[in-house]
């Protein structure tokens, strides 16, 4: 995720750089090695992130996560919404439960946040093992709101594979590795980094954008796929009408 939205392509020769190649990175993990977690440890690195953005100049965060939505009340749902109030961009996964309704995961349910499905699931991909199609969480929620807000490419996406020692041999065989450096993964975890990397392109050239005003930005440079609203949203991002004055009109 960290790649889609900000890796430079170095071992690829720029071939797979990311959307925003220049913007700094903060790392904060909640999961273990298997890709697994709990709320506790994605509300402390939520938090973490709150307490922290003014250090580091946290304006965007990607939330490439996702758990059963239970409303407004969800912790998850809570805490994203306590850092959009402070200023910090929060763009989250809608998840990968579709293509029923009311799939999406939480904190993908938040009215703030900014919830990304995959714009090209329509074919058999794989994801963690499993062949899935249309997999790509659809909306509304549970409180009636249309989701997901916006859509981008999320199947077969080419990043950065750790060298970390942490991954399991278990879960690397179920990855496709690209180039040596790189691999192959497929899911809405895949298409939010890259609208987060497109906000952070943003804000570089409009650093005084509300998390509201770069919403309403994506709103308005969205290219209707003419699917349903609740599973397209506004539609997939056009990055160059994105990245045009957005405030005026």
């Amino acid at each position: 995720m960290a790649g889609v939205a900000a890796g430079n392509g170095a071992m690829s020769f720029g071939r797979h750089r990311g959307v925003a190649p220049q913007a700094g990175l903060v790392a904060v993990k909640v999961l273990d090695d298997a890709g697994r977690g709990n709320a506790t440890d994605a509300l402390a690195g939520i938090q973490w992130v709150i307490d922290n953005r003014e250090r580091y100049n946290i304006r965007v965060a990607n939330l490439s996560i996702g758990t059963i939505d239970v409303g407004s009340t969800d912790p998850l749902v809570r805490a994203v919404e306590a850092a959009w109030d402070v200023g910090i961009v929060m763009v989250v996964a809608a998840g990968n439960n579709g293509p029923k309704k009311q799939s999406i995961t939480s904190p993908g349910t938040s009215r703030k946040a900014i919830t990304v499905g995959a714009s090209d699931d329509q074919n058999f991909v794989d994801i963690g093992g499993s062949n899935m199609k249309d997999f790509s969480g659809r909306g509304p929620t549970s409180e009636c709101i249309i989701k997901p807000d916006i859509v981008a490419p999320g199947c077969g996406i080419i990043s950065c594979l750790t060298n970390s020692p942490e991954l399991s041999e278990k879960r690397l065989a179920k990855m496709k590795v690209v180039d040596e450096y790189y691999v192959q993964m497929s899911g809405t975890s895949m298409a939010s980094p890259r609208i987060a990397g497109a906000v952070a392109l943003l804000l570089s050239k409009y650093p005084d954008m509300t998390p509201n005003e770069v919403k309403l930005a994506l709103k308005r440079s969205a290219i209707d796929l003419r699917f349903s609203p609740n599973r397209q949203g506004w539609g997939i991002l056009d990055i160059d009408e994105f990245l045009k004055n957005p405030l005026e009109v």
